[in-house]
């Protein structure tokens, strides 16, 4: 059990969680080597983590229990997880220089440090000698590095920089989509022979797994819609072709999001993408408003990182947005202008008042609105809700919030990549979430089946059934049976299905039954509210 301090509760681990703490702690104190913990997204590794980590304080044969992520963004946000676990257990690491400083200090609070993999290979790297002539008395102590999803920080140099300079340290790694060799990407050159490295290469052995068919059959995690887009014309350019796009998430949105009770990520494939879909969103949703009176429009953000010019934090962001890394590149200046005009519609929209040079504080406001939806109007107002945000690399991993039910998809995705992006929305509420809705503009129904196939653990057979949810003529078939099964028990009951006789139940046991035979109805209800339908009655942009 663990007790979160901040909220006076105490969280009860599930099987799988004891079962990779134990595992993890069986080979520290036996000192048997490196392992990965295969754990899928949204099964609530941070928390797995957090107990391995404070019992490895009480072991009075470990120097330093490090927790290593490899964003910022996902630095302060384990920070914080810690830290809800028991207040001030995790201090920030402002810098390289106060992350040394922690790793030296014989403190009993600086025994655990949450800090990211490019801080860490700072304080190693040889262009800060200094640092490393600081560290040198921790060089023989045995020390445990702990890594937030290591299939994306742990194939470089920073990682070989730590087994160099800690030759008694013990590695281990958390991750919801391991590195096979279907998806493996970085290569290992041993003389002249050439191999791709897996997760299995990095971390020696898998400790445990539970993986999203696990999660799923467990219903720790949703199950995924999706709907694969296909126009019923040919598109005469791209312009068009965006349109239409842009068309079609205005008309489905509502259907998707439960009448925006939440809301939705739009994944798109380079940054000169995210600007002109954000440009059409402005354009057409003005042009519907004015034909309709009626119309509200949606609340439509967009982020992207900008031209980092010298901002180190901005460099650090961008180590892990590959496609952003390489975009920004290419004329900066007007992109750096058009994300100035996207912060300044932002700050007319809900008063705030940032910038490109406050960029860090953007990107934190904006998710803290995306994660704060909520449902009550009079606890977060809907004028203050983000509906849709637009991002290129950003969001797409390590990110979730229980409010944001569906991704739209313009962007090519598979394997590790296409189930981070596809897990943002399938984390569990209540019954008016039923699955996380993908609408998928790219055709990318070939990728979807190869990475159930590979991510699936040992049920592959029947993984396909478990990860998506059936066709709306099987659950309207579903929902006529649940129906019937209500009104056969009514009448059970002496009394005709309407609404007006529920009062005359009589008994504890008849209302509780009937209780749980209209839940039934309303579940199925709710999902197929949610479905968005075929995109082939999609017209033409106009």
């Amino acid at each position: 059990m663990v007790l979160v301090e901040s909220e006076k509760k105490i969280l009860c681990m599930r099987p799988y969680q004891i079962y990779a703490v134990k595992n993890i702690i069986r080979c520290v104190d036996e000192n048997r080597g490196n392992g990965y913990i295969w754990h899928t997204t949204g099964s609530g590794k941070t928390l797995t983590s957090f107990k391995v980590s404070t019992l490895l304080k009480e072991n009075p044969h470990i120097e330093k229990c490090l927790f290593v992520v490899d964003r910022k963004d996902l630095d302060r946000q384990t920070r914080q997880e810690f830290n809800k676990f028991q207040k001030d257990c995790v201090e920030e690491n402002t810098n390289t220089e106060k992350l040394v400083e922690r790793m030296l200090s014989e403190d009993y609070v600086d025994k655990i440090i949450v800090t990211t993999i490019q801080k860490l290979g700072l304080a190693l790297g040889e262009s800060r000698s200094s640092y490393r002539e600081k560290l040198q008395k921790l060089r023989n102590k045995r020390m445990v590095f702990i890594f937030d999803e290591c299939h994306r920080s742990q194939f470089g140099e920073n990682h070989k920089a730590i087994k160099e300079f800690f030759p008694h340290a013990q590695l281990f790694g958390f991750t919801g989509t391991p590195i096979f060799e279907e998806n493996a990407t970085y290569k290992k050159i041993d003389g002249t022979q050439g191999s791709y490295l897996t997760t299995k290469d990095i971390f020696q052995k898998q400790l445990h797994a539970y993986t999203i068919t696990h999660a799923i059959e467990d219903k720790n995690v949703l199950r995924f819609h999706i709907d694969y887009f296909k126009p019923s014309v040919q598109f005469v350019d791209d312009l068009e072709y965006k349109k239409a796009v842009v068309n079609t998430i205005l008309e489905k949105h509502d259907l998707a999001t439960h009448n925006r009770r939440f809301n939705a990520i739009f994944a798109t494939s380079s940054i000169d993408d995210a600007i002109t879909y954000y440009e059409l969103f402005q354009t057409l949703q003005t042009r519907r408003a004015k034909k309709d009176e009626n119309y509200m429009p949606f609340n439509i953000s967009c982020i992207f990182s900008p031209p980092a010019e010298g901002n180190r934090d901005i460099q650090q962001l961008q180590e892990d947005l590959l496609q952003e890394q390489e975009d920004i590149k290419k004329e900066p200046e007007k992109k750096k202008k058009a994300l100035q005009t996207i912060i300044a519609d932002y700050n007319r929209r809900y008063n705030t008042n940032f910038s490109i040079a406050t960029f860090d504080l953007y990107y934190q406001d904006l998710q803290h609105r995306i994660k704060s939806h909520q449902y009550s109007y009079a606890d977060f107002p809907r004028s203050q809700r983000v509906d849709i945000v637009i991002v290129v690399d950003m969001l797409l991993t390590g990110f979730d919030s229980k409010y944001l039910n569906t991704l739209y998809v313009d962007k090519h995705l598979e394997y590790h990549a296409l189930i981070q992006a596809f897990s943002c929305t399938n984390r569990v509420l209540n019954d008016t979430k039923p699955y996380g809705n993908i609408l998928d503009f790219r055709g990318l129904q070939h990728e979807v089946d190869k990475a159930i196939a590979l991510f699936s653990g040992e049920n592959v057979i029947k993984s396909k059934e478990i990860w998506l949810v059936e066709e709306a003529s099987k659950v309207i078939q579903k929902y006529r049976e649940a129906t019937q099964k209500l009104q056969n028990w009514m009448k059970t009951q002496d009394l005709l299905p309407e609404p007006c006789e529920v009062f005359n139940l009589k008994g504890d046991l008849a209302r509780a039954e009937f209780i749980n035979l209209f839940k039934e109805v309303q579940r199925i209800r709710t999902q197929l509210d949610q479905y968005t339908g075929p995109y082939s009655r999609t017209k033409r942009a106009d």
